[in-house]
């Protein structure tokens, strides 16, 4: 994937501009949600830009971690025909719900991004 060339102007002097270089994807589902807005009496842009790429950096190494985890049938037939397959609900589950707080602070990047005051 391409990087991503941001520029944020909000809580800086005219024509400041704060360059920031990330390889996050350019398409995601988009989802609804209120973002922060970028103003003089707010939070720096700098600084909400900081919080939410390092949250989504570590959701996405938390879902590489996940994804490493040896995950084999072989540990659960000995709890019986079933546990395989709650295992792999329970593990699908989770995978889920990590992607969707991947995708709430990826909108909220993009969200940031296209703020341009």
């Amino acid at each position: 994937m391409d990087s991503l060339q941001i520029a944020v102007i909000g809580a800086m002097p005219p024509n400041d501009y704060l360059p920031l270089t990330t390889n996050k994807p350019t398409t995601k589902t988009t989802m609804n949600i209120t973002a922060p807005t970028v103003h003089l009496n707010g939070t720096p842009a700098t600084d909400l830009w900081a919080g939410y790429e390092a949250a989504y950096d570590a959701v996405r190494a938390a879902q590489d971690a996940l994804a490493k985890i040896e995950f084999n049938a072989r540990d659960y037939y000995v709890q019986g025909p079933e546990a395989w397959n709650k295992a792999l609900n329970h593990r699908i589950e989770q995978a889920s719900a990590l992607r969707q707080v991947e995708d709430y602070l990826f909108q909220h990047l993009i969200e940031l991004q296209q703020q341009k005051k």
